[in-house]
């Protein structure tokens, strides 16, 4: 009798322990598969942006990312976990149906996990990163101008530099009678008119809103910021420890030479602002090393009085604060007797759907259609007051957004060729040679054309991969066609290791 109900309780606990070990595979399985999907309906990011994303510190990450992923996911997770152990607690150990069901259901298991994984690979766009990895391109052999090897003078004096990056953004904001995408609204329609009436290169032949071209490796934030300064994309290698290895290093692409570099050289002061913690990304350690730049970020505007020690919304503090710091800052690089480069990096667009701050309007139906009018009225309302400044005829203004976004709301519609960047520059130093309309160009023509707009001469009008859009040279999108140029600069290279890394 003992020995029957020894056996009985051995059977049972078999029973339990693998109906765990099949209900931990099952919800592996159902949560690998929520996150594919969720990712898929929600971003529109090449692997390799999310990898040098993850790869990156988490200090200065946005709170609000975690948050959404848990509260969209977890809810079916755990639906999931209900259904399974309903369905276990149900199912009757007795008789041969029993026995089927376990086998069945244990199979089944199996085959949702492996499914999902399968999913993964092609929601999160693994193949086509693999892909790249073992292709090789000699784009920088036969197209890179290194800032050294080639004259950058100045016929008398330079302008000062006040360069806004605007965060997530893409002239779809804009109605389709304006250039954009929203079939109703002009969600950006200061912008949009700043556009218009200063120098703006578009890709549109009718001359309406539009921009420029993100290529691969200029999708994220840091990537941004170095290609429209460098010339090049983000392909630096993920460190040994699965670290964004320019995260990690004491030295940031040592090998490049950038706008801040040639500034610097220039007897220029730089500073960099944002409204988050600048360490993220790796943009601290670049904006320093290329430049000296000084550095304005979340943990300054605490010490220096602008919030609380304590405060921190969104990725650290909102664009209405930027903007107030912003005017101060001028001022005090105007006081100065050097000239400078301001640049200031806005943060209210970020993805998820924005961030909604005490001086925004409730126009429209949606979130992010609103924070995106409310960031159009902060931009413009501080062009308007730099121009009311003793440096402006002495400054010139380039405002671009940095990427694309990287959710899907408000550009779900749209292929993301036809999502361009804003540009605009007021007060440069020259003008165009040839015509702003229907260019196709790309974030990394942003370095000698920024040069160019502050009275810089440039031999030959190219440095980096980027061609100066104010002479009459044809981009490399242009010469070698986009689609061409973006796959290339996509694939691994020899020299991009050798020489900037």
């Amino acid at each position: 009798m003992k020995e029957k109900t020894q056996k009985k309780a051995y059977r049972k606990g078999r029973v339990v322990l693998w109906s765990v070990v099949f209900g931990i595979l099952f919800l592996l399985g159902m949560t690998v598969t929520v996150l594919s999907l969720w990712y898929r309906v929600t971003y529109d990011l090449e692997f390799k942006e999310l990898l040098y994303t993850l790869a990156s510190p988490l200090k200065g990450t946005g709170q609000s990312t975690i948050s959404l992923i848990l509260c969209s996911c977890l809810p079916w997770v755990c639906g999931a976990a209900v259904i399974y152990i309903a369905f276990a607690v149900c199912l009757s150990p007795k008789g041969w149906s029993y026995r089927l069901c376990r086998r069945v259901g244990a199979i089944l298991c199996v085959l949702i996990l492996l499914g999902s994984l399968v999913l993964a690979l092609f929601a999160f766009r693994i193949p086509a990163y693999l892909k790249a990895l073992h292709e090789k391109t000699r784009i920088y052999e036969d197209y890179y101008v290194d800032p050294d090897h080639v004259a950058i003078t100045a016929d008398g004096k330079t302008k000062n530099l006040i360069y806004i990056y605007v965060e997530s953004m893409e002239t779809t904001y804009a109605s389709v009678a304006d250039g954009g995408s929203q079939p109703v609204y002009n969600y950006m329609p200061k912008l949009t008119a700043l556009a218009k009436e200063h120098i703006s290169f578009t890709d549109k032949t009718d001359g309406s809103l539009g921009g420029f071209h993100t290529p691969n490796g200029t999708t994220w934030t840091m990537a941004a910021l170095l290609s429209t300064t460098s010339g090049i994309p983000f392909s630096f290698p993920v460190g040994e420890n699965g670290h964004n290895s320019m995260s990690d290093r004491e030295q940031f692409a040592t090998g490049l030479t950038t706008l801040g570099d040639i500034l610097r050289d220039k007897g220029y002061r730089q500073e960099f602002l944002c409204g988050s913690n600048a360490v993220f990304g790796g943009r601290k350690s670049y904006f320093e090393q290329h430049g000296n730049y000084e550095i304005f970020d979340l943990y300054t505007a605490r010490e220096e009085g602008y919030i609380p020690k304590d405060y921190y919304v969104w990725w650290g503090y909102e664009d209405r604060i930027l903007f107030d710091i912003a005017k101060d800052e001028l001022n005090e690089l105007a006081a100065g007797d050097q000239p400078f480069n301001f640049t200031m990096l806005t943060v209210d667009t970020h993805h998820v759907d924005g961030y909604v701050c005490s001086v925004c309007d409730n126009t429209y139906e949606g979130q992010l259609p609103n924070v995106v009018a409310c960031t159009d009225r902060l931009v413009t309302e501080f062009v308007e007051w730099c121009k009311t400044q003793d440096f402006y005829e002495d400054s010139v203004i380039v405002i671009t957004g940095d990427h694309p976004r990287m959710d899907t709301t408000l550009v779900s519609d749209t292929s993301y060729y036809n999502r361009t960047i804003y540009n605009c520059i007021l007060n440069s130093a020259v003008e165009p040679l040839s015509s702003t309309k229907g260019r196709v160009w790309t974030s990394f023509d942003m370095f000698p054309t920024t040069l160019a707009a502050m009275g810089f001469a440039i031999e030959g009008n190219r440095l980096g991969l980027g061609v100066n859009m104010f002479s009459a040279e044809a981009t490399l999108a242009e010469q070698l066609g986009y689609a061409y140029l973006n796959a290339e600069v996509n694939k691994f290279s020899d020299y991009y290791i050798r020489a900037f890394s």
